[in-house]
């Protein structure tokens, strides 16, 4: 779980944790309406994950939508949050991203065979990362501003005259997920780094 995650769920703990009125049941023993029939405390936390998660992606947008790893990640992804884009993490953090499912408040897991379906699938699809980031005027602001939310992006994977449109529509979701914004120059300087990087041999 992030610090933004695991923060927002100890606030939500903590207002769960409030004393109730005389003859109301608690939230950690009281059962909503939810899909899942979770406590109340337990649906509230996976709400309050969801403030630090990007928006999700329409299930036809995925990369091959009707192979067997688009519709595992639609099945199971989708219990806790917003389908994610496969190009959200790179290859090695999809591993670790799919073992959080493991035993978390009694969602549907995916079988070893279906497991390894979804990791092939999101790896396949996934953040081409940058390997060797070539020296330039505004490296050290991409570096510093963009791992904050994701593996850096190989400045191949977009063509120039695309950078500022990415670089825009992170800042969006960078303000959705309640990550402090970018700044005006910062946000000149890492649009032009990646687009002086993006036609770079190295």
């Amino acid at each position: 779980m992030s610090t933004r995650a695991l923060i927002v769920a100890l606030f939500v703990l903590a207002g769960c944790a409030k004393p109730q009125p005389s003859g109301q049941a608690s939230a950690a023993d009281t059962t909503g309406g939810g899909p899942h029939g979770l406590p109340i405390m337990q649906q509230r936390l996976l709400e309050a994950s969801n403030i630090a998660l990007p928006p999700g992606v329409a299930p036809e947008s995925l990369p091959e939508p009707s192979s067997a790893g688009a519709k595992a990640l639609t099945q199971y992804c989708t219990q806790c949050h917003a389908l994610p884009s496969p190009n959200m993490h790179g290859p090695a953090d999809w591993p670790s991203r799919i073992d959080m499912m493991a035993g978390a408040l009694g969602i549907q897991t995916p079988s070893p065979a279906e497991r390894a379906e979804l990791l092939g699938y999101l790896q396949k699809n996934a953040l081409k990362v940058a390997a060797h980031l070539p020296a330039g005027p505004g490296k050290p602001v991409f570096e510093r501003v963009c791992a904050r939310c994701h593996d850096l992006n190989d400045p191949r994977m977009h063509t120039a005259p695309d950078w500022p449109i990415v670089v825009m529509r992170m800042e969006q979701d960078a303000e959705k997920m309640k990550v402090s914004g970018i700044s005006h120059a910062d946000a000149e300087q890492i649009i032009g780094y990646l687009q002086a990087a993006s036609s770079r041999r190295r």
